[in-house]
Formats: structure tokens, sequence, C-alpha cells
């Protein structure tokens, strides 16, 4: 298969999770599983130490600039090295890092954004250390996008995007967008306006016509209240929000239905229904793609000028001293990446 004539920028997550871990284990799969070529913004001290540590035989080799990967990949790993000096401390993080986990995602998104990087794949992290850093963002994807803002000028619509790759009832693909991200239940109600509902709704359709090319997709809504509000019975959001914006969509021909049940919608006869379904809240969400596909599941980021994912689970800090860490959720990032990027 030909690849981009770019490289993946990776981004190197907490330092004191799985992370390194898993980039490392990948890559020495490299061969075996017909990689694309990526290159590590990363702490070439800390990833020498974990790779002894975990006696992983990976080797490693300094770049300065991306292109130079693409002719080490196969015998190194590339590492745009920043120099860091991050005592490595598995399974407790620490805020001192802070400063080199940002570094390192705002240098990868300059080599995408650039187009010196082909895409962007981001490891892990851990939010709760980086709010010490006075991090005002609920996650890499809104930190993102207020990158990519300040750079361009223009607003991002952003949305968190999460997939199945390989759901264990063998249907089709379980594809959801978020109107809400990590807000607490208690606050979601505050970002349910039709504004923000709009928003996000067009760049899911924008986001599945452009990175799984569907020309014309089919996107359900979930409802928000149990069993779509009963007409009003349990709630009236649905007649209230959600069905103005269903009439206001069908007149710019935009195929958008529902509302439905979130309880009913998204097993295996349901699903081949939809090329992609909106849910209101994180875990509405997340708990049927987990279900599906806890291993293989991936987050991708729409409405940004350059394509970004993510291995759908967190730094792991509970099994980050045990060398047992599972890289199929990042390997199913590196496969989705080398379909949509060539």
């Amino acid at each position: 298969m030909k690849y981009s004539i770019k490289p993946i920028a990776v981004s190197m997550g907490e330092p004191s999770g799985v992370a390194s871990e898993i980039i490392i284990k990948t890559w020495l799969k490299r061969k075996k599983l017909n990689l694309p070529p990526f290159i590590l913004v990363d702490d070439l001290q800390k990833l020498s130490q974990l790779n002894e540590l975990f006696n992983l035989k990976a080797k490693f080799k300094a770049i300065k600039v991306p292109e130079e990967g693409l002719s080490i990949f196969n015998d190194a790993i590339p590492i745009v090295d920043l120099k860091a000096d991050i005592n490595l401390n598995l399974g407790v993080s620490d805020k001192r890092n802070n400063k080199y986990v940002l570094k390192s995602i705002k240098k990868s998104f300059d080599f995408v954004y650039n187009k010196k990087c082909s895409s962007l794949l981001t490891l892990p992290v851990c939010k709760k250390t980086l709010k010490q850093e006075r991090f005002n963002f609920n996650g890499q994807t809104e930190f993102l996008s207020y990158l990519a803002k300040k750079e361009s000028g223009v607003e991002q619509f952003e949305i968190m995007i999460l997939s199945t790759t390989k759901p264990v009832d063998n249907g089709k693909n379980l594809v959801i967008g978020l109107i809400t991200t990590h807000v607490p239940l208690s606050k979601v109600h505050k970002d349910i306006k039709k504004i923000n509902i709009i928003k996000k709704i067009l760049s899911f359709q924008k986001t599945l016509k452009k990175i799984w090319k569907i020309n014309s997709p089919k996107i359900a809504i979930t409802s928000i209240n149990p069993h779509a509000g009963e007409g009003g019975l349990i709630g009236d959001e649905e007649i209230k929000i959600v069905e103005p914006i269903l009439k206001k969509f069908k007149t710019i021909n935009i195929r958008l239905m529902g509302p439905i049940s979130a309880d009913s919608c998204f097993h295996k006869k349901k699903r081949e229904s939809y090329d992609g379904i909106i849910c209101f809240y994180h875990d509405q969400g997340l708990i049927p793609v987990k279900t599906l596909d806890f291993n293989n599941s991936i987050n991708i980021t729409g409405g940004l000028p350059f394509i970004r994912v993510s291995p759908d689970h967190g730094p792991a800090f509970d099994i980050a001293k045990k060398n047992i860490a599972n890289t199929e959720s990042v390997i199913a990032a590196f496969n989705f990446l080398k379909e949509v990027v060539k």
C-alpha cells in the first residue's frame, strides 16, 4: 500500500502512564502490521529509560524535521526530541511534566497544521494533572480546536467522534458524535442549546463526508429523555429543542432522523439504518461504543483543518508499571489513518 509521503505526528501523552509503552510496542510490530510511518514528539531520555526497563529492545533516532523520519522508520523510531529530562515515575503523575506534555501537543499540532505531517495521533493524557497547569480545556479535543482558531483566526466547530473498528457483533461500525463531552451530568443541560446542537450536527455531517467519504450521510439524533420523552410526559426537550432542529435541517437537505430513543438505537440491525448517531452526553455515546468494541474503538476529532485520532482510553496509571498495556486501540487508530490518509 502507498502511504502519504508525509509521516504521522504522534504526541507524547502522559509520561507516567502507558503512552510510551503502547507506542513502542506498536512500532515493534510495524512490519507485521504494515504500519504507516510516524514520528514521535517526545523526550528521548524518557523513552530510552522505559525501553530498558521493560526490555523492549526498540531503537530510537533523533531527527530535526519530520521528513527525516521516513527514511529511518523501518530501522528506528524517529524522535523529535524535546530534551525534557523527564524522570520516569510510572503510575504517579507529576504536574512538573505538564509543560512538556503541552509542548509536545503544540509542536505536533504545528507539524500537521503546517502540512509537515499528514495527520495527528495524540496519546492519552491526564486531564486532572493538566488542570494544575492552568489548562482550561476539557481535553485535547478542545485544546486542538483552540490552537487551530489561534493560528487561523477562524472559529473551529470541533466535534468528538467515537467509532468502533471491530464490533463484537460483527455488525456495521458504530460512529458516534457527541454534543457535549467531558461535562458533569448536572451541567449538561446548560450546553444543550439549539445553536450548539446545530453546530455539532453540521460538523459531524461534514466529517462523515470528508473522512468517511459518505456523500449524503444518514444521521440519527438520540433523545435526551427516556423513550424520547413520550410526547412530553417525561420531558419536553425533544418537542421544544430537537424537533424544530429536525425541521430546519430538512429544508437544507441534510438527512437527520429522530429523535430516537437511546435505549434501542445501537444494536446491530438498527445501526444498518444510519451512517452516524449524534448523542447528547458523554456516557450516552461511549457506553455502547466501548461495550461493542472495548479494545479497538478510537476517538476522532471532526471539524478541524486536519485529521486527528487517538486511542479510546486514558493513561491507565494502575497498570503503568506492569508492562501489560494493550496496544489494540492505538493500532486501530493507525489502521484508520492508513485508510483515510493516502
